[in-house]
């Protein structure tokens, strides 16, 4: 089932592929991930507590913003500029690649070598961050408080909003946001790397997260645009930045919508029929499920409206639908690690 490992280096350690499961340090990739997402869901980030390690989102948000500072020329014309934005993200994404090449390379031949690869997963894979950052704003919004609701909405949807979009929100907006940049950081942390690691492995991964780290730094650093992470008011040095990430994030996008309405099933409350029918006129599948499946008021393009702002018990309602979608799917990848075993 070569379309499920997606691992490179394969055809170059052939021995390695025979090795049977854990023996001498090997592991299978698949297996590999459903440890990751055990892990990550349990205690989070690692890297990020580890005392002067750097996490390697902050390196490559560092690198992006020194490259925008350098090259972001408004004088130099919207051309150049585009073609200046085009190339800092190919050549980041193609070096991210290229590390996570080597690495797989690596933890395929060198006994344990995997650990590494594995401290990098958890790091990459941030289900445990989106559905904390959710919870955050339901209990500051059950408070009441809008500076609290503000500051925990900042983390998780900082990149989609700027501090004067932020900070120009009152209570309802505030959910609101709270509800889509849930649901869209949980497509970009959780879901997307996921599928991105099954269908082609730690390169692919690396790709999809440089991509999306590099879209934030810029969509909202640059000028002129800055108005934040969203195609069509990023700026023209982001331009390039931002529409590969929504490229990138259209197929899990999709499948995040999905899981979001078979979730609902479980969910007491929820209304997974809602969340279906919300599916065909929503731009953004993650947020038309959720919305769905809370029944909150929306617009003719699936968007939420400020009067079916949710309240605070229904991103907590919100909160448990992610956590059931993330749970499906880590159940997704135990079935194709039971499927690869048994080839």
């Amino acid at each position: 089932m070569p379309a499920l490992t997606g691992r490179a280096g394969r055809g170059t350690v052939a021995s390695v592929m025979t090795t049977p499961l854990g023996a001498y340090g090997a592991n299978d990739p698949l297996f590999l991930l459903l440890a990751a997402l055990i892990v990550e869901a349990y205690v989070g980030d690692v890297i990020a507590r580890l005392p002067r390690v750097p996490h390697p989102r902050a390196l490559l948000a560092r690198l992006t913003a020194r490259l925008e500072r350098r090259l972001n020329r408004p004088q130099r014309g919207r051309q150049a500029l585009v073609l200046r934005g085009l190339t800092v993200v190919l050549a980041l994404a193609l070096a991210a690649a290229a590390i996570g090449w080597g690495l797989a390379a690596l933890s395929r031949v060198y006994p344990f070598a995997w650990v590494v690869e594995l401290f990098l997963l958890v790091a990459l894979i941030g289900q445990h961050g989106a559905l904390r950052g959710l919870k955050a704003v339901a209990d500051a919004l059950a408070a009441g408080g809008a500076e609290r609701t503000r500051a925990a909405l900042r983390p998780m949807a900082g990149e989609r909003l700027t501090p004067e979009q932020l900070e120009g929100l009152d209570l309802r907006g505030l959910s609101i946001a709270a509800l889509d940049g849930g649901a869209r950081r949980s497509v970009s942390a959780a879901f997307a790397p996921v599928l991105f690691y099954v269908l082609l492995g730690l390169p692919g991964l690396m790709a999809q997260q440089a991509i999306w780290v590099v879209a934030c730094v810029v969509a909202n650093g640059n000028k002129p645009g800055g108005q934040g992470l969203g195609v069509g008011r990023e700026g023209d040095f982001a331009l390039a930045a931002v529409t590969l990430d929504a490229a990138l994030v259209w197929v899990p996008d999709k499948v995040a919508g999905l899981l979001f309405a078979l979730a609902a099933a479980f969910v007491p409350g929820a209304h997974p029929l809602t969340a279906l029918k919300r599916l065909s006129k929503a731009h953004a599948w993650s947020v038309g499920a959720l919305g769905g499946a809370l029944r909150l008021t929306g617009r003719k393009d699936g968007t939420l409206s400020r009067v079916g702002a949710p309240e605070a018990t229904q991103l907590k309602r919100a909160a448990m639908l992610l956590g059931v979608a993330l749970l499906i799917q880590g159940g997704l990848v135990a079935v194709l690690v039971l499927l690869r075993q048994a080839t």
